[in-house]
């Protein structure tokens, strides 16, 4: 049994090595950033765990034997689930392992843009501090934050929020009204969230159907006074858009801790990190030493019970899964 890992931005990878070596195997740790890195990588790999690397059609073609592809996260973006379903290969993630964390930084986002932290902190470096100087502030109390997406993290994002005294609404057309209504939240149309909340945070999963969801139209939509908040995925917002709407007052900031570009420094990343109505954090909101070790550990399980057969939980293309269990 090979298992390879394609990339990672761990400490170390020990937990991997003695799981793996426990069930009798051999791990391979790679670096791929390109395609054919990892289409080399993980030619003769049984299992493959990735975080950046593109796993893409043609490194799937490349796997002689592989059984199962998991992601270390959440989002499955970077893998082409159709390609490996037609190869029989299972692509799976770690659904689980930073629920708490992701949603209290994107609460934390939220509250330092409603406080105007960044404004507040900039103030406090002048010799004197004219109030004057601070943005218009509103009680967080009273306020509407509207959920785009509310799977999990949404759904704990939504109580925490709930708990500070703010209406929650949610566009998510996989959530039902019963639901909604547990979490405390009203299920409403994505022009509602767009027209009436006070914050929009975003919790939908990157697809061909939730790419630049916020663009042009949707901030032209939004209040004045409105922020956005995004611990999701960086191509969920047009952020040629968003810096416009930004500079042209037509929304009031936001909070990000994705970007589109986070591998390579661009213009716009540089504009939207160093802009005075941002707050930017290096993708760290899932980050924390717990969050970590279940990652890891969860990760290489799953891949080594796919191997032996087992369903893996995270399962991503289940489809494939039970064609295969019918066969």
């Amino acid at each position: 049994m090979k298992i390879v890992i394609t990339d990672h931005r761990f400490k170390d990878v020990e937990v991997e090595r003695r799981a793996v070596e426990a069930a009798g195997g051999q791990l391979t740790v790679g670096e791929a950033t390109v395609e054919l890195q990892a289409a080399e990588l993980c030619k003769d790999a049984d299992g493959v765990l990735t975080a950046r690397a593109p796993i893409t059609r043609r490194v799937i073609e490349a796997m002689k034997r592989c059984r199962i592809i998991v992601r270390y996260g959440i989002g499955v973006e970077t893998v082409d689930i159709p390609a490996a379903t037609e190869r029989g290969i299972m692509v799976a993630n770690v659904p689980d392992y930073c629920l708490e964390e992701v949603s209290d930084h994107a609460l934390a986002l939220l509250l330092m843009l409603s406080r105007q932290m960044i404004p507040s902190m900039t103030l406090a470096r002048e010799e004197k501090w004219p109030i004057a100087k601070m943005p218009v502030l509103h009680r967080v109390r009273g306020q509407c934050c509207g959920l785009v997406g509310c799977g999990q993290i949404g759904s704990l994002l939504a109580r925490k929020l709930t708990a500070l005294g703010m209406r929650i609404m949610v566009y998510d057309p996989y959530l039902d009204e019963n639901r909604c209504r547990e979490i405390g939240a009203e299920l409403v149309s994505f022009d509602r969230v767009l027209t009436e909340s006070d914050f929009i945070s975003l919790h939908a999963p990157l697809n061909q159907w939730t790419r630049h969801l916020l663009g042009q139209q949707a901030f032209a939509k939004m209040k004045r006074t409105a922020f956005v908040v995004n611990t999701a995925r960086g191509g969920l917002i047009d952020e040629a858009a968003l810096l416009t709407a930004l500079n042209e007052g037509t929304i009031a900031g936001a909070g990000l801790d994705v970007v589109e570009s986070e591998t390579v420094v661009t213009p716009l990343r540089t504009a939207l990190v160093t802009h005075p109505r941002m707050v930017v954090t290096a993708h760290t909101a899932w980050l924390s030493e717990e969050a970590t070790a279940a990652l890891q550990a969860k990760a290489v399980a799953q891949v080594i019970a796919g191997i032996n057969g087992e369903r893996p939980y995270g399962l991503m293309n289940l489809k494939q899964e039970s064609s295969k269990s019918s066969g």
